[in-house]
């Protein structure tokens, strides 16, 4: 019987050469649950996990994308803080807002709904300009 910590390095080897859990699985004669179980204990996330948590941090870019086009952040200044392309903004605000542009030529964002209208903070009225 071979050793299992050689097994075990064998797996985790095979895993980071590319193969699939299914396909070690089925070559070291084990079950799938045993492979993650391997897997983990080497401190490596299944793929799976990986492809979870590449979603979940898009879908928080996303987010963070319209809550800043809500607050009335042009484009360019939402892609400088998020890390996220220009381009890619823009595409993700596209179904929310039209994308316009001001007498300067910059990009601003109007909303084709009611429900993602600009929030902008309320002006004192007791206060006057001269």
């Amino acid at each position: 019987m071979p050793d299992a910590s050689h097994s075990h390095e064998q797996i985790v080897a095979a895993f980071e050469e590319g193969l699939g859990v299914p396909e070690i699985a089925e070559a070291f004669g084990l079950a799938r649950e045993t492979v993650h179980g391997h897997l983990e204990r080497a401190g490596i996330a299944s793929r799976d996990a990986e492809r979870q948590s590449r979603e979940e941090e898009k879908r928080r870019k996303r987010q963070r994308v319209m809550s800043m086009a809500r607050k009335g952040f042009r484009t360019v200044n939402i892609a400088r803080m998020t890390g996220v392309s220009q381009t890619e903004v823009r595409r993700l605000v596209s179904a929310a807002y039209i994308i316009a542009r001001d007498h300067t030529g910059g990009e601003v964002l109007l909303p084709r709904h009611e429900k993602n209208r600009i929030e902008r903070p309320a002006r004192d009225r007791r206060t006057r300009r001269p």
